[in-house]
């Protein structure tokens, strides 16, 4: 069984990933109103603070990620083209 704070970190990714996918209009204003009523029926534990710092914690992973994704993709294209980028360039 999730957790309420895994349970919030999967409705959040899952929501914000549509609403991008979907070109939702006022996608802002729309997550706003979902993650709300997701912690008033799904995460009932979880207080208004400890959802944004939890969904700011969330973001900040997400913008890590990105960086990560992209950086493994160029490693692929760079293997298949024989220069091999080196995972020390993160730094």
């Amino acid at each position: 069984m999730l957790s309420d704070r895994e349970k919030m970190v999967l409705h959040f990714c899952c929501s914000i990933t549509i609403a991008k996918m979907t070109g939702l209009a006022n996608k802002d204003k729309l997550i706003g109103k979902l993650i709300e009523d997701i912690r008033q029926n799904r995460c009932r534990s979880l207080s208004e603070e400890d959802v944004t710092s939890l969904l700011d914690e969330v973001s900040e992973e997400m913008v890590g990620g990105r960086n990560m994704f992209k950086f493994l993709v160029e490693e692929t294209i760079a293997d298949a083209e024989g220069s091999p980028a080196k995972w020390e360039d993160l730094k």
